[in-house]
C-alpha cells in the first residue's frame, strides 16, 4: 500500500542482492492516506517496470497459486490491509517479513501512529519482523529503532518520520536475514504485548468533559484526517487547534472559527470549520 510500501519498495530496488519479481497492492482508492503527499505505489511499480498485482485477496486458491508459480525466496510485507494466509508463508524459503511503525510488541494493530498520539506517548518507532501465523504482528524480531514524538507531530508528519526511517530499519533487516537463521532472532515479549484496533470516525469525537490533555492528542491523532470534531448546537465541527483560556471573560464567543466553551478542566477556546468547509 502507499505510504510504507513505497518506502519498501525504494530499499529492496536499491539492494544489488534484490530483483524484485512482482508487488502486490491493495486497490487504488481516492483518499488523503498516506496524509502526505506521495505517489500511488502501484504507479510507481509501474514506472519501474515491476509487475504489479493489484486487489487480489490472498485467501483465494488463484493467488495462492500465483504466488507459488512466482516462487520468491521473501516475501516483504508493508502496510498491507490483509493478513497473510500461512499457506502462503510457508512459500518463501527465507520467510515473510513485515515493516510496522510501533516498537513491537507494543502498539500492534493497523493504526499505531493514531494510537500513539491519543496516549501521549513521547516515543515510537519502526519494527521488522517475521509473520510466522496469521496473528496479528507477532513474529520474531529482526530489527528496530526509535523515534522520539515532538510535540508538534499529527498523524500525518509521524507517519511521513516513519516512513523514512523505515528504510534504514528494513536495509539492516534484509543484512541480518542473509547472515542469521530465523531461530536466532528474539521473540517478542508476549507480557507487554498490546494491540490496537483500526481508527474509526467514533474516536474522532472530542467530548467537552474530556480532560485538556486528551483533546490535545486527540487532535493530533486525527489531523489531517479524518480530523478530530466536537459536536456543538447541532452543527458538527472540525476542531483543528484548542487552547485553554486564563481570561475567558475577555473572548468574545461568536468570532469567526472560535468555539469558547466550558470544559472539565476550564474555559476552552476551540479553532474550528464546519464540516465541509475549510475556512
Amino acid at each position: 500500500m502507499t505510504g510504507f510500501g513505497n518506502s519498501a519498495l525504494k530499499v529492496l530496488t536499491r539492494q544489488a542482492s534484490v530483483e524484485v519479481i512482482g508487488v502486490f497492492t491493495s486497490e487504488r482508492e481516492d483518499t488523503p492516506f498516506p496524509y502526505y503527499e506521495c505517489e500511488k505505489l502501484y504507479d510507481t511499480v509501474v514506472k519501474n517496470g515491476i509487475s504489479a498485482y493489484e486487489g487480489l485477496g490472498l485467501k483465494k486458491e488463484k493467488t495462492y497459486q500465483l504466488i507459488k508459480t512466482l516462487s520468491p525466496d521473501l516475501i516483504v510485507v508493508s502496510s498491507f490491509s490483509q493478513i497473510i494466509p500461512e499457506p502462503i508463508i510457508s512459500i518463501p524459503k527465507l520467510g515473510v517479513i513485515n515493516v510496522h511503525p510501533s516498537l513491537l510488541p507494543k502498539y500492534r494493530g493497523a493504526t499505531p501512529t493514531v494510537w500513539v498520539l491519543m496516549n501521549g506517548e513521547e516515543e515510537t518507532g519502526v519494527t521488522v519482523h517475521f509473520i510466522e501465523d496469521e496473528k496479528v504482528d507477532s513474529g520474531r524480531i529482526i530489527a528496530q529503532a526509535k523515534l522520539k514524538i515532538e510535540p508538534s507531530d499529527t498523524d500525518g508528519s509521524l507517519r511521513f518520520k516513519l516512513a523514512e526511517l523505515s528504510e534504514k530499519v528494513l536495509s539492516n533487516a534484509l543484512s541480518l536475514i542473509l547472515s542469521k537463521d530465523k531461530k536466532m532472532f528474539p521473540l517478542q515479549n508476549e507480557s507487554q504485548a498490546a494491540y490496537y484496533p483500526k481508527r474509526t470516525l467514533k474516536d474522532a469525537r472530542i467530548i467537552l468533559n474530556m480532560p485538556f490533555k486528551e483533546t490535545v492528542n486527540k487532535i493530533r491523532a486525527m489531523t489531517p484526517y479524518p480530523g478530530a470534531y466536537l459536536n456543538y448546537k447541532g452543527e458538527k465541527y472540525i476542531v483543528k487547534s484548542v487552547a485553554m483560556l486564563k481570561n475567558p471573560e475577555k473572548m468574545c464567543k461568536t468570532e469567526k472559527g472560535k468555539l469558547v466553551l466550558k470544559t472539565l478542566e476550564g474555559t476552552v477556546k476551540f479553532h474550528v470549520a464546519k464540516e465541509g468547509n475549510n475556512d
